[in-house]
């Protein structure tokens, strides 16, 4: 007997998150508001770069390979055996609210490492060229795959990656995700609810001083392919802020709180 799931059911509600941008937009710090909204997360770590959250006290393991040997006194994970233990009883009996990673770019890095050496061995045991094609096909395959696998599971789910800079056919300036892979990159947008480009903005001068502005895109705007699934239409394509969560609590809002928070910021 079939039954029919509904749009309303509480699993609809978690928020899957892809952010990009440059380096020093404060990517990492999302983490920091996610852990402060939603409740205690786990980050799956590629970078060194967690100082900036320290004080949040955020759970996270760091991954140092796609699949190699995990020896946890030496600090060493592979991201395999990261995401083995997240479907386990114990990482469940956790009651995290949310996972993230950070970031893929460190990630794709090492997937596409793993399937190199892969198709390297093969060819080796054959005594034939290496597979470039396969290679390549491998790694998105299971970098792709990954990422779906830990956005189906039931809790919030954010990730970063850099921007990389690319031209299209017409030599338009593009925006995408720093991944490796072309049909990746461009594929890796379509598995998230929300695409939020990070975008930096300095103001003034250095004899009075510089202040950088934050931007979140959540559009396609000026090569940066930002989308949100906003049912109710309540965000702009460009926001003047440096927290998404700041954008879910309006989308999370009723339509009272928001009519008043609109009132709000127009001054009626």
């Amino acid at each position: 007997m079939f039954k029919p799931l509904s749009t309303k059911d509480h699993t609809t509600s978690y928020r899957k998150c892809l952010l990009y941008g440059h380096h020093g937009w404060g990517k990492t710090t999302q983490f920091a508001y996610y852990q402060e909204y939603y409740g205690d997360g786990f980050i799956i770590s590629g970078e060194s770069g967690l100082s900036s959250i320290r004080s949040a006290g955020i759970d996270y393991l760091p991954f140092t390979s796609w699949g190699g040997k995990t020896d946890p006194d030496k600090g060493s994970y592979s991201f395999v055996d990261i995401f083995k233990w997240m479907k386990s009883d114990e990482f469940a009996n956790r009651n995290y609210k949310w996972v993230g990673i950070d970031s893929l770019t460190e990630l794709s890095n090492h997937s596409l490492k793993h399937a190199e050496k892969l198709a390297e061995e093969e060819a080796k045991k054959k005594g034939k060229p290496v597979n470039n094609f396969e290679s390549w096909s491998n790694h998105a395959s299971q970098l792709i795959g990954a990422c779906k696998a830990i956005r189906d599971m039931p809790m919030h789910y954010l990730v970063t990656a850099l921007a990389k800079e690319s031209q299209d056919d017409n030599g338009n300036v593009e925006y995408w995700p720093m991944i490796d892979g072309k049909a990746s990159m461009q594929q890796l947008p379509g598995i998230f609810d929300c695409v939020f480009c990070g975008i930096r903005r300095t103001s003034g001068n250095q004899q009075d001083g510089q202040k950088v502005v934050r931007f979140l895109a959540t559009e396609e705007v000026r090569g940066w392919k930002g989308k949100v699934r906003d049912e109710k239409r309540r965000l702009a394509p460009v926001e003047k802020t440096g927290n998404i969560v700041d954008l879910f609590k309006r989308m999370d809002m009723s339509d009272e709180d928001y009519e008043n928070w609109r009132k709000s910021q127009s001054g009626d």
